[in-house]
């Protein structure tokens, strides 16, 4: 018989163990960032969308990037999705756009979580991503830092393959000393519609992806430019024969759309020369952004491209001046001619010319698709053509893209995948709509920040740089732009039409600012492509201190060194790169060797030529310090 003693310690044993069954199961919740049953731990207001806000469309508390991010759902407008049932979700649209959280109080040192139910119903039926960003407040309500998770997939929906469920885009970050409230940043890899339910904020979630800097502080300062340049300046031009925008040109963005292309072709041809008598006076090299028949001395043995395409995009509706295109193969007004007979159709007789000045040539795509239409197999079609017949003139595959009719509003992440694996690495040209635009403009149209800076999900592979477009009348602009960009150690991509230097208004423009900014002298003038190939290799460097201090060898002072390690990790090589030195240093070497004094001390400043792989090591000593 069982004694009662021990049918009350197997009761006390079964309630500590399901006491711990319990406490492990609510943990293992908390750390899914899920929440536990008949406990509800979200710290987001409004997080299911219920009421609404000032702004027309959002809901109460919850803040955009720009337009595009706006509720439906069948209880809405009937169109889109949700999950939980009760007919509201948020859309986010914009590669440069977010959806931004209502304010939540937090606790320094703790640690919170944060997941959003995502879904796309992408037009070009592309999967997407999404990554979150913690930024966290002080108690002035400034921000002291911002935290970003990896890149995640998003569900696609599509009519024929619907999918299982929502996908969970999630992360968890620890709140910094000073933060005393957070907002969390849901952030696009591109521009296909994105829906997002069942939002959750709350304590824990240590099994999802964690939080990081995006951009860690180095432990050496290095100036943004080569050779102690304060900014750099590109002067590029977009260059097309009749065969690129002219003939197929959309009233929208062309104010030429009415002119006779033969005409624009040839002021396209014209428009070489007189620039690159420009250049020349200055010993500046530019970037010349072709289409593909920029690249044929004729097609008399009438070539099709790409597969005779018909864009059926190319429509009144979406801005084109008839629907001609709809149903008419885009090449297909090819007069089959020579450059001699039909030169505003065939530019391969100016390529040897322009890469003997020493400028370069590089995408403005094969056929001037407009790219947010485009999908990722004509993307992908577009660009090896243009390698090909770029080759066939001995220019190498492109490795920058310029935008025709500033195109990227409607690129999906499919699309971007491709111009990454055609080896594309910088972007200019993008899309300056609000929640496509990368680059803010103030009330005189000048960008804000001019920086390259990473296309989003493309971080280390692809730079978007910022442009201004010269006209005569915005020349003084133009160098108000390049002011900007030197207070701000910024770029500026200065761009025009090969067609419009032909005018003397035009041209002279192009001599006033071109001449102010050579004369500046602090300013790195290159090709676009070299400018952001310096830009990926300094973002991308790694620099680490290392632990152990150099004692032994004294110099100087006697004090104890600091050493580090350089090491260029990209592609490209990082010549004239400049160390910012301490204010206190006594003495340089690089890799064990001393560095003479009047090479740094005068400028404060250490010159390096680190090579495409190289490492390097860096050790400064300070001077003695006078404390006790």
């Amino acid at each position: 018989m069982i004694s009662r003693q021990f049918a009350l310690g197997a009761i006390l044993v079964s309630l500590i163990v399901g006491a711990a069954g319990i406490f492990f199961f609510i943990s293992q919740r908390l750390d899914r960032c899920a929440a536990p049953p008949f406990v509800d731990p979200n710290l987001l207001p409004n997080a299911n969308f219920a009421r609404t806000g000032e702004i027309t469309g959002l809901p109460d508390g919850w803040g955009r990037g720009a337009g595009g991010v706006e509720l439906r759902g069948p209880a809405i407008d009937g169109q889109g999705f949700d999950l939980d049932g009760d007919g509201r979700g948020l859309q986010l649209m914009g590669i440069a756009n977010y959806v931004q959280t209502p304010l939540v109080s937090v606790q320094a040192d703790a640690s919170y979580c944060f997941t959003v139910a995502a879904l796309t119903d992408s037009l070009l039926r592309s999967p997407t991503r999404a990554r979150l960003v913690f930024e966290w407040y002080d108690e002035r309500g400034e921000v002291r830092e911002r935290t970003v998770t990896p890149w995640q997939p998003v569900a696609l929906w599509t009519p024929e393959r619907p999918p299982q469920g929502w996908a969970v885009i999630g992360g968890h970050a620890r709140a910094p000393a000073t933060a005393r409230a957070l907002r969390v940043r849901i952030e696009p890899s591109s521009d296909d519609r994105i829906y997002l339910d069942m939002p959750r904020l709350q304590r824990g979630g240590h099994t999802l992806p964690m939080a990081q800097p995006s951009a860690p502080a180095l432990p050496l300062t290095i100036a943004p430019w080569p050779e102690g340049y304060r900014a750099a300046v590109a002067f590029t031009f977009d260059w097309e024969t009749a065969m690129g925008g002219l003939v197929h040109s959309r009233s929208v963005d062309d104010p030429r759309a009415d002119e006779d292309p033969i005409l624009r072709g040839m002021r396209m041809r014209t428009g070489v020369e007189t620039s690159m008598a420009i250049f020349a006076r200055y010993n500046v090299r530019a970037t010349y952004y072709a289409t593909g028949y920029n690249f044929l001395m004729g097609n008399r043995e009438q070539r099709r491209f790409m597969g005779d395409p018909i864009f059926s995009w190319a429509s009144a509706a979406n801005g084109w001046r008839s629907d001609r295109w709809v149903n008419r193969p885009w090449f297909s007004d090819d007069p089959y001619g020579t450059v001699d007979t039909d030169p505003a159709w065939y530019f391969g007789d100016q390529i040897a010319p322009l890469l003997a000045a020493g400028h370069e040539i590089q995408s403005h795509t094969f056929s001037h698709l407009y790219g947010g239409y485009a999908d990722s197999a004509t993307w992908q079609a577009d660009l090896e053509t243009w390698n090909t017949v770029a080759a066939e003139r001995g220019v190498g595959n492109a490795r920058s893209l310029a935008f025709p009719w500033s195109s990227s509003a409607g690129m999906s992440d499919a699309n971007w995948d491709v111009i990454e694996q055609a080896g594309i690495r910088s972007v200019t040209r993008l899309s300056d709509y609000g929640p496509y635009s990368l680059f803010p403009t103030d009330e005189r149209g000048l960008i804000r920040d001019p920086h390259c800076r990473w296309l989003p999900g493309r971080e280390g592979r692809i730079i978007a740089c910022p442009d201004f477009y010269l006209t005569p009348a915005r020349a003084e602009l133009a160098m108000a732009q390049i002011d900007r960009a030197v207070a701000a150690g910024g770029m500026i991509d200065i761009w025009a039409h090969t067609e419009e230097v032909t005018s003397v208004a035009q041209q002279a423009a192009w001599e006033d600012v071109v001449s102010y900014t050579v004369r500046r002298g602090d300013v790195w003038v290159a090709p676009l492509s070299e400018i952001a190939s310096w830009q990926i290799a300094l973002k991308t460097i790694d620099i680490t201190q290392l632990a152990e201090p150099v004692g032994a060898f004294e110099r100087g002072s006697g004090s104890a060194a600091q050493r580090y390690r350089l090491h260029n990790r990209s592609a490209y090589p990082l010549v004239g790169l400049m160390i910012d030195l301490p204010s206190n240093t006594a003495d340089v070497a690089v890799n064990n060797n001393i560095v003479p004094r009047e090479q740094w001390q005068a400028g404060n400043r250490l010159r390096l030529d680190l090579a495409t792989g190289q490492t390097i090591e860096v050790t400064l000593w300070p001077t003695r310090s006078s404390s006790r």
